[in-house]
């Protein structure tokens, strides 16, 4: 039953991932702290794996129908997100060692809902945006974008989509396009930490879970790159920004529920 459960979320997160740049993680993880039955770095490696997979199928679908990409903000943006996660990994462990993991879980839940807030108001609202040239300065969008989806383990999709309107001038139905790409690179960076760091032996017993959610990400990619071709930007911000809003109040609720206990 569990497992249905999760394989369900991990449909409609990675289905919304791929149409409108979520990547999935953004709504895997608070979603998976609700039900609470899987410790911290668990519901990381679950919402990783899915969330890579998602974005392995979209990329590929992307490339296949010739969607247009400027490949030099992709390559800058994935080498700092790659950094950029590595540290916000390493720092998420080490503060691991120093507080219970219900109160990272509390941590991580109140800024993400500070996070997606800002986000939601922009994506919805604003009209400004910058055209940034530098690659240097490029660079540093992926690292800070890498830190904060690893430090938070969401992957970074809505991030991803703010800052690539904001500093790439793009409109969402194009962000969200750029965003899965990147998603590629920093979620196989995690994946390869997650390992190289602590092995294959603390998820050896999640098998009988990736062969059940890892063919939902795989149907989701399809889903979602496949919509979000059909429509147009305006219907996918108006979609971003409804999903943004319940994972706000979701966040709230598990900052709240992890606060009390």
């Amino acid at each position: 039953m569990l497992i249905a459960i999760y394989s369900a979320v991990i449909l409609v997160a990675t289905t919304l991932g791929a149409f409108v740049g979520l990547g999935g993680g953004v709504i895997i993880k608070p979603v998976l702290d609700f039900i609470g039955r899987e410790p911290r770095m668990q519901v990381d490696f679950l919402s990783a794996a899915a969330v890579f997979t998602m974005s392995v199928v979209s990329t590929g679908k992307y490339i296949k129908r010739r969607q247009k990409f400027d490949i030099s903000i992709i390559i800058f943006i994935a080498a700092g997100s790659i950094l950029g996660g590595y540290l916000g990994s390493a720092a998420m462990d080490y503060i691991g060692t120093l507080i219970a993991q219900q109160t990272i879980r509390c941590i991580q839940a109140f800024t993400l809902a500070v996070l997606l807030t800002v986000v939601s108001i922009y994506v919805g609202k604003s009209s400004f945006s910058f055209e940034v040239k530098n690659k240097l300065a490029i660079f540093a969008v992926g690292l800070a974008l890498g830190f904060m989806a690893s430090f938070l383990g969401i992957g970074g999709g809505p991030i991803n989509v703010a800052v690539l309107t904001l500093f790439f001038s793009m409109n969402v139905k194009d962000s969200a396009v750029y965003s899965v790409a990147i998603i590629f690179f920093s979620q196989l960076s995690k994946l390869i930490t997650i390992f190289a760091t602590a092995g294959f032996e603390p998820y050896a017993h999640q098998w009988k879970t990736l062969v059940f959610i890892l063919p939902a990400a795989v149907i989701g990619g399809f889903i979602g790159s496949s919509l979000n071709r059909k429509f147009d930007d305006k219907l996918i911000r108006k979609v971003f920004v409804s999903v943004m809003i319940m994972l706000i109040i979701l966040n709230v609720y598990n900052g709240v529920t992890a606060l009390i206990r």
